[in-house]
C-alpha cells in the first residue's frame, strides 16, 4: 500500500511557491511549516514573517509544527503568547513534545478549529489512544534513521513514519512500509534539504521513487 500523502517538512525563506504548488499538483503531498520562538526567522528551518506570509496565502496543504517554548505551553495547558500566525490555515497540527499529551493537544487544536492533531512517539509500538493521529519518530528532524519500523495497529487509523528518511533510501523504506496492513503516510525533513535549505528536487525525487514519474 502507498502512502496516503508525503509531508516534507521545512519550507523556508528560500522556497519557491510555484515549484511547490507544482509538486502539488501531480503529487498528493503535504508541506510543514516549523514554529519555535526563539528559532523563528534565525535558524533556516524557520521560516521568517514574510516567508509565513506567503504560505498562509498560498491555499497548499499546510501543516503546523510546534516546537520549543510553544510545544511546552500546549503540554502545560498555557496559551501561547503572540501566535505567530492563524492556524487556522492549517489542515493539521503537530506538537513535538518529548512526553505528548493527547488531550493537550486537541485543547490548543479546538481553539483554532478542527484540524487533526498530530503527536509523535518513540515507541516500539503505536499508542492505542486515536484522538490524534500519531508519528513515529526517534530523529527529531536529525535526519537518524531507525533500526526498524512499529507495525501498523491495523484498522482505519492513520499513523505516520519518519526518521532519516531522504531519496538515497526511500526504495528500501518503502519496499518495508508497503507492506503495512493500513493507512499511513511518510514524514521527512532532514533528508530534503541541502546546505540546510529545502531542497524541491529532492522532494521531487522522493514523490516519483514512491508514486511513479
Amino acid at each position: 500500500m502507498k502512502p496516503e500523502f508525503i509531508t516534507f517538512t521545512g519550507i523556508d525563506n528560500w522556497t519557491e511557491l510555484y515549484d511547490i504548488h507544482t509538486l502539488s499538483l501531480k503529487y498528493p503531498v503535504e508541506f510543514g511549516i516549523l514554529f519555535s520562538p526563539k528559532r523563528q526567522g534565525t535558524d533556516p528551518r524557520y521560516p521568517d514573517g514574510d516567508a509565513l506570509s506567503r504560505f498562509m496565502w498560498s491555499g497548499l496543504r499546510l501543516s503546523a509544527h510546534l516546537c520549543g517554548d510553544y510545544s511546552d505551553a500546549i503540554m502545560e495547558g498555557r496559551d501561547i503568547e503572540s501566535p505567530p500566525v492563524d492556524f487556522f490555515y492549517f489542515t493539521r497540527v503537530q506538537v513535538n513534545h518529548a512526553d505528548p499529551k493527547p488531550a493537550r493537544i486537541i485543547e490548543f487544536r479546538n481553539g483554532w478549529g478542527k484540524m487533526r492533531g498530530i503527536a509523535q512517539t518513540r515507541a516500539d509500538a503505536f499508542p492505542t489512544d486515536t484522538s490524534v493521529d500519531w508519528l513515529f519518530d526517534r530523529s527529531g528532524g536529525a535526519g537518524v534513521a531507525p533500526t526498524a519500523w512499529p507495525v501498523h495497529p491495523g484498522g482505519d487509523r492513520l499513523v505516520g513514519y519518519a526518521g532519516g528518511i531522504s531519496p538515497n533510501n526511500i526504495r528500501g523504506v518503502m519496499s518495508v512500509l508497503e507492506q503495512m496492513p493500513g493507512r499511513y503516510w511518510i514524514d521527512m525533513e532532514s533528508g530534503v534539504r541541502t546546505d540546510d535549505r529545502f531542497d524541491i528536487a529532492k522532494c521531487r525525487a522522493v514523490c516519483e521513487a514512491v508514486f511513479g514519474k
